[in-house]
């Protein structure tokens, strides 16, 4: 019986699955695998954003250090002094969730809390303060605790170069704390410059000859130390960011010599030498503080006031074989105050207004002794108002703003005061998330610093004597940018870019007869224009799941001067960088073409030399360790050779130093942290004092 109902079942069940079978009219088919990428990049009238890597933040020492990594097309930074700048020279600010901070500040940052970085032209977020372009790092934000950081940083083959400087960082709740201090020394043999210079003198009889005088460097001797200490406070809650800072400077050069051969063509005479030395040190106080307050009905206020000090002690001795010693001393005591208030008010969603006005004062109490004895008193005030509009949509963005300033200087009682204004237009158009115009115009003056209006006459060698000029006028400039960004994936970006600047009647650097023709005085008139343009384009390209990456930037450059000094110059630059991580193990390839240009104030044309490195880094956890070896494939230690032409004096300048050299730099970064929750990121730095108005 039950072998029956068995074999009724199993009937049942078949004829069941075969019922099931016939009816079965769907093919099966093997899907594919479907794989979601995050857009690690984008762009928009607003803004272009960048999520970087977790290689990238992993390989990084500092936030410097990741832009490098990124390799933003938008930006360019310089490879010896770690400035960023866009792509055609353009100061670029540096912002840290909103809060602005310098580079010295930013080598705190332990860059895996980094979460975006944005590039922004003309933004209307009040807490940027007006900066035409901006770097704007946006890292985790934490509610109490905080950590310690040490970097240290040598180099080798170049004599003692070294930084060691300690970062340290407490939060609690709305409250921020940063302390930075560091100890920065530098010994090397290897600094300063030969030159050779023609000089169109008169004789007795006032009739012209030329000599050609010419100092070849074969010793020179640099040490300096530097102390920097710096501490932060900072209040930050959604409507309220206050920050105060103060900073002290301690910095002593006790040797700064040179020596060497000096002759004279025609021949008159042999054995001739010089030797100089110039040791100084300063003493350097600032402060700075921003306040910003979001007010009911879409107002807001920005107040930022900055005071700086710096008092200096400078001696100069020069001596030449059968000529008279100079000898120099200075003592300085400088003064700088400024203060920024903005006052802005949006309507809805796409429109805003401000109103700025800023103000301050450049002081200089000098005292020249021994040869030459001055007692000079120099000011620069200055006081503008601005009135500025914004239109913002995620399509397109306006910005104009423009104003009128006004400048007075006294320099030991002459006085001068100029009245001028000042405009900047820019627009930006996003055709889509992956591509955005941009253009930008500018109307703006340059003022001479107190050193070219300074009115004392100081004898620099036996036949040049320099000085500046009280009378000195104001020069206007126009700037004019355009640039596209397009970025079709995630591997790949690029950004063309042109631009031309011209500066009008502007201050230039000139040689004139002195003393009857027996010698030469350099000093400053307006005279001519200056005129610059650029085209380049920079691409990034990643491959093997943004293992490896590659990055170029070729760029033609135009340069020419009238009046005076009729020239022109064509350098054409170039800079390429590839990195391949592997795991914790990065290595990175760099090179930049040797930098050339025209100086802006004087006859003068600069080609430098080329830097190129090759980068090994590895970092997990708390550590992070790099070495790099740099300029390999050059020889000697030229750095840069500047050429003069003028009517009264021509010369070659070659400058000696270290920047160009090869070397050897390792650099050792470890952070602790304490406390359950920390926030790290812009963190505080070395700050500078106030400018000198010694003449060099």
């Amino acid at each position: 019986m039950e072998k029956l109902v068995t074999s009724v079942m199993l009937a049942a069940s078949t004829l069941q699955l075969s019922a099931h079978r016939h009816t079965d009219t769907i093919k099966v088919q093997n899907l594919n695998e479907i794989i979601v990428e995050a857009q690690m990049q984008r762009t928009s009238a607003k803004s272009s954003s960048y999520i970087p890597t977790g290689k990238q933040k992993n390989a990084a020492q500092n936030a410097v250090d990741l832009l490098q990594h990124m390799a933003i097309p938008q930006i360019k930074i310089n490879p010896t002094n770690q400035n960023v700048t866009d792509n055609m020279g353009g100061e670029v600010a540096i912002y840290i969730n909103f809060l602005k901070a310098s580079k010295e500040e930013m080598e705190g940052m332990r860059t895996a809390d980094v979460r975006r970085v944005e590039y922004l032209e003309f933004p209307t977020d009040p807490r940027f303060r007006g900066a035409e372009r901006v770097i704007n790092i946006i890292v985790q934000e934490y509610a109490y605790g905080g950590y310690t950081k040490i970097t240290a940083n040598e180099n080798f083959l170049t004599g003692l170069s070294s930084r060691v400087n300690l970062f340290s960082k407490f939060t609690y709740k709305k409250m921020t704390y940063d302390l930075y201090a560091g100890a920065n020394n530098w010994d090397n043999r290897h600094i300063g410059n030969s030159t050779e210079g023609t000089y169109l003198l008169a004789d007795n009889d006032g009739k012209p000859y030329s000599v050609t005088r010419t100092e070849s460097l074969q010793s020179s001797h640099y040490k300096k130390n530097q102390f920097p200490v710096t501490f932060r406070a900072t209040y930050n809650s959604e409507k309220v960011q206050i920050r105060n800072l103060i900073a002290f400077s301690h910095s002593d050069i006790p040797t700064n010599e040179y020596s060497g051969e000096l002759t004279y063509s025609p021949n008159t005479g042999n054995g001739y030498g010089f030797e100089q030395k110039n040791p100084n040190r300063s003493n350097s106080l600032s402060y700075s503080g921003t306040y910003f307050f979001a007010l009911p009905h879409n107002f807001s206020v920005d107040i930022s006031p900055t005071f700086n000090y710096t008092h200096g002690n400078d001696r100069t001795e020069y001596i030449a074989t059968g000529q008279p010693c100079i000898h120099r001393h200075a003592k300085e005591n400088a003064y700088n105050y400024r203060i920024d208030a903005y006052l802005r008010k949006k309507f809805g969603k796409q429109h805003s207004i401000m109103v700025g006005c800023d103000g301050g004062d450049i002081i200089n109490r000098l005292t020249y002794t021994d040869n030459e004895g001055f007692t000079n008193k120099f000011h620069n005030a200055f006081v503008s108002g601005t009135l500025g509009y914004n239109f913002a949509s995620n399509k397109t963005s306006v910005s104009i703003d423009a104003g009128l300033a006004w400048e007075g200087s006294d320099i030991n009682g002459q006085k001068h005061n100029d009245t001028y204004p000042f405009t900047h237009i820019s627009a930006r158009h996003s055709l889509n998330r992956k591509s955005m115009l941009s253009a930008y115009f500018q109307y703006a003056t340059n003022s001479p610093g107190i050193s070219e209006k300074s009115s004392d006459i100081l004898k620099d060698n036996e036949l040049m004597y320099i000085s500046g000029n009280p009378l000195l006028e104001n020069s206007r400039h126009t700037t004019v940018y355009l640039t596209h960004t397009w970025m079709p994936s995630n591997t790949f970006s690029m950004s063309s870019y042109g631009r031309f600047f011209g500066m009008y009647d502007r201050m230039l650097l000139t040689y004139m007869p002195y003393q009857e023709g027996k010698s030469l005085l350099r000093t400053y008139i307006n005279d001519g224009d200056y005129l610059n343009g650029e085209v380049g384009i920079a691409v990034t390209l990643k491959l093997f799941s943004d293992k490896f990456q590659l990055y170029a930037n070729p760029k033609q450059a135009f340069y020419k001067s009238t009046g005076m000094y009729n020239r022109t110059y064509n350098p054409f630059l170039f800079t390429a960088q590839a990195t391949c991580y592997l795991g914790n193990i990065y290595l990175q390839g760099y090179y930049d073409s040797p930098q050339k240009s025209m100086f802006t104030a004087s006859p003068r044309i600069n080609r430098g030399t080329n830097f190129h490195s090759v980068t090994i880094g590895w970092a997990k956890a708390n550590w992070n360790l790099r070495a790099m070896a740099a300029n390999f494939f050059n020889k000697g230690w030229e750095s840069a050779v500047n050429e003069t032409a003028s009517p009264y004096y021509s010369g070659r300048q070659t400058l000696i130093g270290t920047t160009c050299h090869p070397r050897i730099n390792l650099t050792a970064t470890y952070t602790f942290g304490y406390g359950k929750q920390i926030q790290r990121g812009n963190e505080v730095g070395e700050q500078s004092g106030a400018s000198s108005a010694i003449l060099k």
